[in-house]
């Protein structure tokens, strides 16, 4: 039990490390630690205005708990497709493998830190949903002591099951890719195989929901039937009763137990199968800058074999991008009117022209997809070495800036050529949405940047701490999300009085003076930014 605590505390010891930034060296503790609970709080507070514009109207018939039943299945099925990509990561690519096997420790403890690490991210991020929905809950019910007890043992048991499954379809992954030569993009394809499906079915999902309750007599045993813990919380809220809270335990940790002590036994073949076999270095070095026509071109191509070796950068930015691809050629096969019948099955009702719909698709596909946000914490332990080489910073962030466009231009184009064959949009339209299309993922990818300089985080022992769990991910993503929204309403607002296609061109020259900006900052701050980075 002391090798296991203690195995414990010191694979956690880097990873709650996620939490720090660079402040100035004025700053105090209190301010470093304020920060992340800030961030918290501001998402949390959003979280609970939405469950408590939720709960009112059910008050009034006395179902208030279906608001609970709600946030649960949220929580679930988040828990569920954040856990596929993350378990891969956390599970089968952490760096201290090798040491830990070479340990005289059993393997069984090892999966278990690495599922409990995945578990204990849960337990942070699904905080930020149930805390709210839990206090609006009591703010209506004021129930007694029973539902506080029953409600922090639902939180501790909520995210097993989905992580379990989330991490056998993992594992499945994995085992699969490790067969192929080339493992890291093979898995990334079967992982976004995986969530093409997902949501394949999930466009079906209303039609299911109706099915069952049209056989269901309440919400909550609707709820029940799909996933039981679910069904158990409500009714020990309700109606204490042990069986079920016996019941409700089992459930949730028998899986748990049994994945831990069957996967134990493939979990050592698996990681060291998913070893690259190849023996070059993937470490830059002078030699290769000589071989190049340029530095830029040869940065580039660091930057891309970087990019493509890691399945979990890869899926984070590509996933979305790959979705605007699928939509735009549903689009061109299928037309309007049955474009717009699926965002409906989806609750997007959206009442406006097809080209202001793509517009919108494109503007959101670019600005949610930030993939230099942590092409710089990525660099690790070899970030000294690429500053000791003979090429200028502005180089090595422009290289960044041109891996983002390399990557993510083939997507936005081939979809917007679809776009314009298939509908034949005016002139002014076919230029406006070509510049966006351009300017987006330059935009994103210096903001990305800009933060990634003011928060790196150099010291990581996966991938999927970078890129999923670090604090320049999440700014890089909601400024991105929050400029889109911005310029969503700021059009919908003045096209009573203008033309949508007059404001599109106005807003994409807003966005190209915004980025010139922005790139100029980058350029002038960036440089020395990047010279005091080291680990």
């Amino acid at each position: 039990m002391k090798k296991l605590t203690s195995l414990i505390k010191a694979g956690l010891s880097q990873d709650m490390k996620m939490f720090k930034y660079n402040t100035t060296k004025n700053s105090s503790k209190l301010t470093k630690a304020l920060f992340p609970v800030f961030l918290f709080t501001i998402i949390s507070f959003s979280i609970g205005v939405y469950s408590y514009m939720l709960a009112e109207p059910l008050h009034k018939v006395n179902l208030t708990y279906v608001m609970l039943s709600m946030f649960l299945a949220l929580v679930t099925i988040l828990t569920f497709m954040s856990g596929i990509y993350k378990s891969q990561g956390i599970l089968f690519d952490a760096k201290d493998s090798d040491l830990l096997f070479s340990l005289p420790i059993k393997r069984s403890s090892i999966l278990f830190l690495r599922i409990f690490k995945l578990i204990l991210f849960q337990y942070i991020y699904n905080l930020m949903f149930l805390l709210p929905a839990f206090i609006v809950y009591i703010i209506f019910e004021r129930p007694g002591l029973s539902f506080y007890l029953i409600s922090i043992l639902m939180t501790i048991l909520i995210p097993l099951i989905p992580t379990v499954v989330s991490s056998i379809i993992g594992y499945l992954v994995k085992t699969i890719s490790s067969k192929f030569k080339a493992k890291k993009i093979i898995q990334t394809i079967l992982s976004i195989i995986v969530f093409l499906i997902i949501y394949i079915l999930s466009l079906r999902l209303n039609d299911f929901i109706e099915n069952i309750a049209t056989k269901a007599t309440s919400i909550n045993d609707m709820l029940t039937k799909i996933y039981y813990p679910i069904g158990a919380y409500i009714e020990l809220i309700t109606e204490f009763n042990i069986l079920t809270l016996v019941k409700l335990i089992l459930i949730c940790i028998v899986p748990l137990l049994v994945f831990i002590y069957i996967g134990s036994k493939f979990y050592f073949k698996v990681v060291f199968n998913s070893k690259e076999t190849s023996t070059k270095s993937k470490k830059l070095k002078e030699t290769d800058l000589k071989e190049k026509k340029t530095p830029l071109k040869a940065l580039t191509i660091k930057e891309l074999k970087r990019y493509f070796s890691s399945p979990v950068y890869m899926f984070n930015t590509c996933f979305g991008l790959i979705l605007i691809l699928v939509m735009s050629f549903f689009l061109f096969i299928k037309g309007e009117p049955a474009f717009k019948d699926m965002l409906k099955t989806m609750d997007f009702d959206i009442n406006t022209t097809i080209d202001f719909l793509f517009y919108i698709i494109i503007l959101f596909a670019g600005m949610l997809t930030s993939i230099t946000s942590s092409s710089i914490s990525l660099e690790g332990k070899t970030i000294n070495i690429t500053k000791s080489l003979p090429v200028s910073e502005k180089t090595i962030l422009n290289s960044k800036i041109l891996m983002t466009l390399v990557i993510e231009l083939p997507f936005i184009l081939i979809s917007i050529l679809l776009f314009i064959i298939k509908f034949t949009p005016s002139l002014t339209y076919t230029i406006t949405i070509i510049l966006l299309g351009l300017i987006v993922p330059t935009l994103t990818a210096v903001i990305g940047l800009l933060v990634n300089l003011k928060y790196p985080k150099l010291n990581f022992s996966s991938d999927t701490e970078v890129v999923k769990q670090s604090i320049s991910s999440m700014i890089s993503i909601f400024s991105g999300m929050g400029l889109a929204i911005i310029s969503i309403f700021g059009i919908g607002y003045f096209s009573e009085n203008y033309p949508l296609t007059n404001l599109m061109l106005i807003h994409v020259l807003l966005l190209m003076i915004i980025t010139f900006i922005l790139y100029k900052l980058l350029m002038k701050i960036g440089p020395k930014e990047y010279r005091k980075l080291s680990i």
